[in-house]
């Protein structure tokens, strides 16, 4: 596996898992955990992985790689599962968006260079 490719499943880890600690996913029912966190998890993931895909073919003219939506989907289901496994670990919710922060911000100067 490729870096960018581990970049599109942490990215997804980080949101999920950051929007599960906040919206209390572990106090959900049985049913919303069973069925509803792995569900809207990989679709935000699917959404958000279409939405960064289609900037990058539109601005930058590059490749649209229908896996690195796939990745994103599988990032924010195992973020969101392991907030509901793990919820509320402040230096885990911390640390993963600081390093996806610095990852988008390293992604967008290539970007902004390609431009």
């Amino acid at each position: 596996m490729k870096l960018r490719d581990s970049f599109h499943i942490f990215i997804g880890f980080a949101i999920m898992y950051l929007i599960g600690s906040v919206t209390d996913f572990a106090e959900f029912t049985l049913d919303g955990k069973i069925i509803g966190v792995p569900i809207a998890s990989a679709f935000i993931g699917a959404m958000i992985g279409f939405f960064w895909e289609w900037a990058q073919a539109v601005i930058i003219k590059s490749y649209f790689d229908v896996m690195d939506i796939v990745r994103t989907a599988v990032g924010t289901f195992a973020g969101g599962l392991f907030s509901l496994w793990l919820p509320d670990i402040d230096w885990l919710m911390w640390s993963t968006c600081i390093v996806s922060v610095l990852l988008v911000l390293n992604d967008m100067k290539y970007f902004l260079k390609k431009r």
